[in-house]
Parts: C-alpha cells; structure tokens; sequence
C-alpha cells in the first residue's frame, strides 16, 4: 500500500521548486514576447494579470498542502485540492488560449499540469486516509 501523506509531501515538495522555474520562464518569456511580438495593449495587460494571479493562487495553494500534510490537517489539504481547479485551468490557459505560445511553454505547461493531476490524486488519497478511524493493533 502506498503511503498517500509521504507521496504528497514528495509531490509538493518538487511542486514548490518546479512552480519557482516555471513562474520565473513565464515571466522570461513574456517580457520577451512583449517586446519581440505584436500585441495589443488589452491582450498583454490580461495575460500579465493572470500570470500574476497564477502566481499569487499557486503559492498560497503550495504553503497549504505542505501544512496540511505536515500537521495531518484535512481542511487545509481540501483547500489545497479546491484551488488546484484554478490553478490548473490559469496553467491550461497558458497552455491552449494564449496569443503567442512557445514550444517551451507547451513543455512547461504539460508538465505542470502533469504535476498537478498527480497531486490531487494523491491528496484525495491522503484525504480518504485521514477520515478512517484509528486503528490499533
């Protein structure tokens, strides 16, 4: 049986350093398609902003899944959980909708959709762990 609070920590652990390179690429290469591409003044202010509540969401979502599974506190995981939707869906948009896309960004965003997916699927294990009842052998 695997043991769903240690893969979960491992899978937020690697998260919180991944989510550091993948904010700092998306930043990199965003100021370099602004000044290299053609956009319009709407596009880039709303691309920008996502990024930012990219970044804002992810790292309050990272600081609550690694206290949850460090303190065995299910709400804080379940919150974790909750946000990861948003999280996913601002990543799937820098995926699929944005205006210019880079082959690095694909690379970037399947990963850390990867990496998302593989969380909530172990969190929900460790959710389901800490509902049962104690037992004692």
């Amino acid at each position: 049986m695997v043991n769903a609070s240690l893969a979960y920590e491992i899978l937020m652990y690697l998260n919180s350093f991944y989510f550091g390179m993948f904010a700092a690429c998306e930043l990199g290469i965003g100021v370099l398609k602004a000044i290299n591409l053609q956009y319009t003044q709407s596009v880039l202010i709303r691309e920008s902003c996502l990024l930012v509540v990219l970044c804002l969401l992810e790292t309050i979502r990272i600081v609550l899944g690694r206290r949850g599974s460090l303190s065995d506190r299910g709400w804080q995981v379940l919150t974790s959980v909750v946000l990861s939707l948003p999280c996913a869906c601002g990543v799937g948009y820098f995926l699929i909708f944005q205006t210019y896309i880079l082959r690095l960004e694909y690379i970037l965003c399947a990963l850390m959709l990867a990496l998302h997916t593989t969380e909530i699927v172990f969190s929900v294990m460790f959710i389901c762990t800490l509902c049962r009842p104690v037992t004692y052998t």
